[in-house]
């Protein structure tokens, strides 16, 4: 099993807590939203086989955050949890998706999640997590970018994943009205005219910050790209990204 060492969300820390300010934090919530993080349960009992079973005593630490909020901590790797303690202290750890720990906070109420709070780190708020969490989040499409990105997956890899019909968010624009939405274009090099999708509520303020936004299915998506005479549909503009001419999605939704 490989280890936990989530260095998309380590490097968005990082940057953010070199020049904090809020499309930084943007950028920590968004790569969050797919990969695993990791929490700190040591003095926890052990587990067995791979699980607590019923009746153990788990605990998973956290602290304070600005304002004397309740903060959750989350980790990129094993070597963050163990800066918090004495060198020779045994550390544990739980693996959590990534958006597992978003989630884990807005259930606990708690005011923040840390990530890699012995630094450089940053802390999400409940404000922004609850934005990321109440619209969906398609989160194998996501991770079938990256690993698109990496050399991990090809275009036809990353096709196969959008036409499963999974949630696919849009950016209405300025030019929406009630009753009335105007998704979020672009122009390609071409000079025609792409529809953009997204993966997540936080990838949709990535791109254009005042954005609202409408969540969809993959299919209502697609068949708007090939109803509304759009040339291609261009997913996470923000990067990692993929665009997708019109005859290249035919009829595959």
């Amino acid at each position: 099993m490989e280890l936990v060492d989530n260095v998309i969300v380590r490097r968005a820390v990082g940057e953010f807590a070199a020049h904090p300010d809020q499309r930084r934090a943007l950028e920590v919530l968004r790569s969050c939203m797919y990969g695993e993080l990791l929490f700190d349960v040591t003095g926890s009992d052990a587990p067995v086989d791979g699980s607590f079973p019923g009746g153990s005593r788990l605990q998973i630490r956290g602290g304070t955050g600005p304002g004397g909020g309740r903060a959750l901590f989350a980790f990129t790797r094993q070597e963050e949890i163990a800066r918090l303690y004495a060198p020779d202290t045994h550390t544990q750890s739980m693996v959590t998706p990534a958006a597992g720990a978003l989630g884990m906070a807005r259930q606990q109420r708690d005011a923040w999640l840390y990530i890699d709070p012995a630094g450089p780190t940053c802390a999400l708020s409940a404000a922004d997590i609850d934005f990321a969490l109440r619209n969906p989040n398609n989160e194998p499409l996501k991770t079938a970018l990256a690993a698109l990105d990496t050399g991990h997956a090809d275009r036809g890899d990353v096709l196969r994943v959008l036409v499963d019909d999974g949630p696919i968010l849009l950016g209405a624009d300025e030019k929406s009205v009630a009753g009335k939405v105007v998704a979020r274009s672009m122009a390609l090099a071409d000079g025609s005219t792409a529809l953009v999708g997204f993966t997540s509520a936080p990838e949709v303020v990535a791109f254009n910050p005042s954005d609202a936004v409408v969540a969809l299915t993959a299919h209502e998506v697609l068949e708007m790209v090939r109803r509304d005479g759009y040339s291609a549909i261009v997913i996470n503009p923000a990067g990692p990204s993929i665009s997708y001419a019109r005859n290249e999605i035919g009829n595959s939704a």
